[in-house]
């Protein structure tokens, strides 16, 4: 394509976009209903004379799809059966939301967004339709159904073999449900969320997410509470519908006795909970290829039915990717830095600086000294699942370093090493003395243990969420972990949100939601010693609280936010006064106030990796991922 038709493209995309922000009307599902507006049944009743008048009924019942509801996961869930079902050959399109960076990404055909001229073409397609056949119905509906019915479009036209659907919101009225005859369902973790609208109860929950299932449609689901499999299991009798809890990943596994033999099984995303997942994602791909009988089903069938994992189905699970779900970026602006730095030094004949920063972290990561942990999690769940993943990533490392360290003692002093723990494992101290060496072997240096990090968290939630609902698990985690923070947690806008397609980058003149975080988070690091290692001054003018931990000193160099900016004074002055959060008028401020903390642990020479947690909402992830250049 030359230079004069990608200008055309992205014009005529824009305009798009321009058009698509029409329907987004900035009401919420639960906001009070005027006499003119419809209920949310009505809405979804109505949806199926667009199909109709838009001739797009057959196109859509045609679809051999996998529908997958739930809390938390099912968005992984989905990535996790979408690459099985590439890696045997299958054309998949992936209907997936809300969208991190680019719209585009919510319909993925092979695994890959659809191309601007693509969406572009099928967008005015529809949008035309809708106001020339449905212009009494109001035109275009609201955006998210407005993207399904575009997703049907999408994937009809390309001829997928297998649509892969996630549902947005509950279930029974999601827009995706209007696929009448899905191949087989699927139900994720369910948790309490959304709970003005699906309901305040598990029960309630659970009942709107089995409203995607159908007569003679097999259902499976991940192991439930006993409140929700109860509703789920209900709603299936007065159907008829077969419903099976997915087995374990380990009983896929080669050597299946052992609670942990799960681990043998690779898989491309972060976190003990995506076992679950991947779990469920193996068992709907199966139930699918037995209805569907593909060429590579009998064969796939024959092995799973012997408990042995297909090497597709393997593959698939290791090659997963699904961005903005424990997520770790190395910051771009550190490795440069870094390489700038080993360039200089390596040009004098250093042998250590020809070997610095090639080394790979815990996570897989460049050694960067600035890392970005990114991980959309809303839920209570959710955010205790991030947490752990957080916790681990950050202290594999010392933990590595500490059992190499017990080895290397348990080799130089023969028994002697069996009395006890090490002094490392003892007190988590940093670079605890080595025993004496045994006369019979010569003395072995130990590894000296990794400087402790400096953690950060930067966080936003949407205002709808209880902001102590998410952060508490959190605070718990770092806590019993021995993790804490060692920086001010900041408390920043995020730059997207539902109610517009375009970023706003403009600092904040308002922190009232971002301020109501910070008091939150101070409370609880009062609650919870240990989350953090900055004092926090209490209410009632007692002693501080939040000390404590086995990572370090309180007043580490480089520890605190950067001098402020006028309009950001008052953050900066809590942040100074060793208090554990600050607000910050946007999130590029944050991230440059994050950006100087790492630059003065590399000019200090200390050997601190920063490592930033960011969560708490999918519209922070995507714009960090924006501002990080991964767009």
């Amino acid at each position: 394509m030359t230079e004069t038709e990608d200008d055309a493209t992205e014009a005529a995309y824009q305009k798009a976009l321009r058009a698509l922000q029409t329907t987004i009307s900035g009401k919420t599902r639960a906001a009070p209903k005027g006499p003119a507006d419809l209920s949310w049944e009505d809405q979804f009743e109505r949806l199926r004379l667009y199909l109709d008048r838009l001739g797009m009924t057959e196109d859509v019942d045609a679809l051999r799809a996998i529908h997958v509801a739930g809390t938390k996961g099912k968005g992984s869930t989905c990535a996790f059966a979408e690459h099985i079902m590439r890696e045997c050959g299958v054309k998949t399109g992936l209907y997936t939301s809300p969208h991190l960076v680019d719209v585009r990404e919510r319909f993925r055909i092979d695994g890959k967004p659809v191309s601007k001229k693509t969406f572009t073409r099928e967008f005015w397609w529809l949008f035309n339709a809708c106001r020339s056949k449905c212009a009494d119905l109001g035109g275009p509906p609201a955006y998210f159904r407005f993207l399904t019915l575009l997703g049907f479009r999408i994937f009809a036209q390309e001829k997928v073999e297998c649509a892969i659907l996630e549902v947005g919101l509950g279930g029974r009225l999601d827009a995706t449900n209007l696929v009448r005859s899905p191949t087989v369902c699927g139900v994720t973790s369910l948790g309490l969320d959304h709970v003005e609208v699906l309901g305040d109860t598990l029960a309630k929950i659970a009942a709107e997410k089995a409203g995607i299932f159908k007569p003679r449609v097999p259902a499976f689901t991940s192991p439930q509470i006993a409140e929700a499999m109860e509703a789920l299991q209900k709603r299936a009798d007065e159907l008829g519908v077969v419903l099976q809890t997915a087995p374990p990943l380990r009983s896929y596994a080669r050597g299946a006795s052992s609670p942990d033999s799960a681990d043998e099984i690779e898989l491309g995303l972060a976190g003990a909970h995506q076992k679950q997942n991947a779990a469920l994602a193996v068992r709907l791909v199966r139930e699918w290829a037995f209805r569907e009988r593909p060429k590579w089903g009998p064969a796939a069938e024959s092995l799973l039915a012997a408990g042995e994992l297909p090497e597709t189905f393997r593959s698939g699970l290791a090659k997963t990717e699904w961005w903005g779900r424990a997520q770790v970026v190395p910051d771009p602006e550190s490795e440069s830095d870094e390489e700038n730095a080993d360039a200089d030094a390596t040009e004098g004949g250093s042998d250590d600086a020809k070997t610095s920063g090639s080394a790979k972290d815990a996570s897989g990561s460049a050694s960067a000294s600035l890392v970005w942990y990114l991980d959309g999690a809303h839920t209570e769940e959710s955010m205790a699942q991030c947490a752990e993943w957080f916790c681990d990533a950050t202290t594999e490392g010392r933990k590595e370093s500490s059992l190499d360290a017990a080895a290397t003692a348990a080799t130089q002093t023969g028994d002697d090493a069996e009395e006890g723990p090490s002094p490392a494992e003892r007190d988590g101290s940093a670079n605890a003395a080595a025993s004496p060496a045994s006369p019979a072997s010569p003395a072995t240096p130990l590894t000296p243990e990794p400087p402790p990090p400096v953690r950060v968290l930067l966080f936003n939630c949407m205002e709808e969420r209880d902001p102590r609902t998410l952060l508490a698990p959190l605070a718990k985690t770092l806590r019993d972990r021995r993790a804490p923070l060692t920086h001010p947690a900041l408390f920043a806008p995020a730059e997207s949100s539902s109610k517009g397609l375009k970023p706003d980058t403009a600092a904040s003149e308002d922190l009232a939601w971002q301020n109501k975080m910070v008091r939150v988070w101070d409370d609880l690091a009062r609650k919870h010693p240990g989350a953090s290692l900055l004092s926090v001054a209490p209410p009632d003018g007692g002693e501080p609280g939040g000390g404590g931990g086995a990572d370090g000193p309180r007043d580490a160099p480089g520890d605190s936010v950067p001098e402020p900016e006028p309009e950001t004074s008052a953050s900066s002055a809590r942040a100074a006064a060793g208090v554990a959060a600050a607000a910050v008028p946007s999130l590029r401020q944050a991230v440059e106030k994050i950006r100087s903390v790492a630059s003065e642990q590399r000019r200090l020479k200390t050997g601190r990796r920063v490592h930033v947690l960011v969560a708490g909402s999918l519209y922070l992830v995507g714009d960090m991922l924006r501002v990080l250049g991964r767009a």
